[in-house]
């Protein structure tokens, strides 16, 4: 029900359960705090047993480990809180999906004490983006996650995410970026404000030669987002403009965003563990049924492709023919032609080597 209703609370679908309860004759209320636990510690035992039978939830099966592009964004609705419950028990999922706090923590202190940032740095000719900023402060004290960054494949699979506590900061990209760049060969690397992020990737493997590997990805600027910029940008950075990307988009995330976003109403009064295990496991069918489904789309995607280079080839042949004045039968005429004229040098060749042989024995 949390996939196909990410917005279903806990509470309704309790109340649904001892509804069905009564009608059945049966008695007694659920208690929903114990029905959550033993929901991901059921969940939790079924994700060790596909883990033992190497079922991998977040690669893709279509471009691993050879990926042509990866996008990354942000997802402001999926916030939580300070308010909410805290415990300290920790996340049943914890690393499998969403990166760890403190790993993310330190990635950023240590960009930071190399890197002296300028906030406010997010500007593309008219516009503003809030994205494109090195150094952000918090935007609500009543918050405690403001938000996920995640990052995807072109066809929509989910790679890997991080809970952002400071806006849409550069070092966040940053990070997925090396964190995918350790599992796949990526070529282009998408973003919504990819020319204000790479100079900034630049100047960090400048002082952390660590990072320079991260320059090898191709910059890739997202098509629909890029309309925003000015014109110059769009040229250089946009993804229509570069070589290989193929018919890549960049935007894939915003597919992503859009069913994440539908369960972000719950999540936000969530505690901090069930939050992110419930952003895992919401995140593993997802890719589930992307996977069910991905052989269909992709051989719809090839047919139509298939289909139009025919029609394309059909026209070419369609005004070859009438630039030189030839019939339908013409072509079949060459073929039988070139096919008889085979036959006669096979049957030439053939007697003069009954020839040769005869010679020899002479």
């Amino acid at each position: 029900m949390k996939v196909t209703a990410p917005a279903l609370s806990r509470q309704a679908f309790v109340r649904r359960l001892e509804h069905r309860s009564h009608q059945s004759g049966r008695a007694g209320a659920i208690c929903g705090d114990t029905f959550q636990k033993s929901f991901l510690e059921l969940q939790y035992c079924m994700f060790e047993e596909q883990k033992l039978c190497q079922v991998e939830h977040f690669v893709c099966p279509a471009c691993t480990p050879h990926m042509l592009a990866v996008s990354v964004d942000g997802n402001r609705k999926h916030y939580r809180f300070k308010k909410s419950k805290r415990t300290d028990e920790p996340s049943m999922f914890e690393g499998i999906f969403l990166a760890r706090d403190d790993d993310v923590s330190s990635f950023v202190n240590l960009i930071r004490s190399h890197l002296k940032g300028r906030p406010g740095e997010g500007v593309c000719g008219t516009s503003t983006f809030t994205a494109g900023r090195e150094t952000s402060s918090k935007s609500s004290a009543k918050l405690d996650e403001e938000g996920l960054e995640i990052a995807v494949c072109r066809h929509g699979c989910l790679l890997r995410g991080l809970n952002h506590y400071r806006g849409e900061i550069f070092t966040y990209p940053m990070y997925l970026q090396n964190e995918v760049a350790q599992i796949s060969n990526v070529s282009f690397f998408c973003m919504d404000v990819t020319c204000r992020y790479w100079p900034y990737l630049k100047k960090v493997a400048e002082n952390l030669p660590e990072f320079k590997g991260l320059t090898e990805m191709k910059p890739f600027l997202s098509v629909m987002h890029a309309k925003a910029h000015n014109g110059k940008c769009e040229v250089r950075w946009g993804g229509r403009s570069q070589e290989g990307a193929g018919n890549t988009i960049g935007e894939e995330v915003e597919q992503v965003n859009s069913f994440l976003s539908r369960g972000a109403l719950t999540t936000k009064y969530m505690t901090k563990s069930v939050r992110a295990d419930m952003i895992t496991l919401q995140s593993i069918a997802w890719n589930k049924r992307k996977e069910e489904n991905l052989h269909k789309a992709l051989a719809q995607r090839f047919s139509k492709k298939a289909v139009q280079r025919a029609a394309e080839e059909a026209a070419s042949l369609k005004a070859l023919r009438e630039q030189l004045n030839l019939s339908l039968e013409t072509p079949n005429q060459w073929v039988s032609d070139v096919r008889q004229w085979a036959s006669t040098a096979v049957l030439q060749h053939q007697r003069a080597s009954r020839t040769c042989r005869v010679k020899l024995m002479m």
